[in-house]
């Protein structure tokens, strides 16, 4: 479901619903063009913000995102967060590791992150707004997340490799969903 109007491009937030979840949501908005990454990184370090601030870069698309954020929730439904909070929870979930500061400097906002997806898990379009007003940047439709998506850095992280993406159907989403997947059963 797309929220309209308020912050530029008619689809510029996304609200994510969870089937497992009923009673939780979690709002999006791509960012393009950001030019006070470094800033709003040291902003994030001093937990400024709730909200999580990923770089757009290492998302592969929003089946991959809403895979961290089903996992990060199941953390919160056990009060077993690994993290201090649920959106560096969702950050620490797009790992297919055990590392806090690996996930962190893989896929949190780094200084020199040009696309962010800010996620705020149970907020209103009044919330991402403010968040947002942070950010020299413009709100853009999670359509063109894409365009932003590094492909080779995530199979780096992930280690994806060879003969992986050469089955039929398979996608470098589906493998980094697989990773984040067993993570706990390894």
């Amino acid at each position: 479901e797309f929220l309209g109007g308020e912050m530029g491009e008619e689809d510029s937030d996304m609200i994510v619903q969870f089937e497992l979840f009923p009673s939780r949501t979690l709002l999006l908005c791509l960012v393009e063009g950001v030019t006070n990454a470094a800033e709003l990184r040291q902003e994030v370090l001093k937990q400024k913000f709730e909200a999580s601030f990923i770089d757009a870069a290492m998302v592969a698309d929003l089946f991959h995102l809403q895979a961290a954020a089903n996992k990060a929730l199941y953390a919160s439904s056990k009060d077993a967060l690994t993290t201090h909070g649920i959106h560096t929870e969702l950050i620490f979930c797009l790992l297919g590791g055990r590392s806090i500061s690996n996930a962190l400097s893989s896929f949190g906002i780094a200084d020199t992150s040009k696309a962010l997806i800010v996620a705020i898990f149970d907020a209103n379009p009044e919330t991402m707004t403010q968040v947002i007003s942070s950010i020299k940047g413009s709100p853009a439709a999670m359509s063109r997340l894409k365009e932003h998506t590094d492909t080779e850095r995530i199979k780096k992280v992930y280690k994806i490799g060879g003969d992986e993406l050469k089955a039929p159907g398979v996608t470098i989403s589906d493998c980094a969903v697989s990773r984040i997947a067993v993570r706990d059963s390894m």
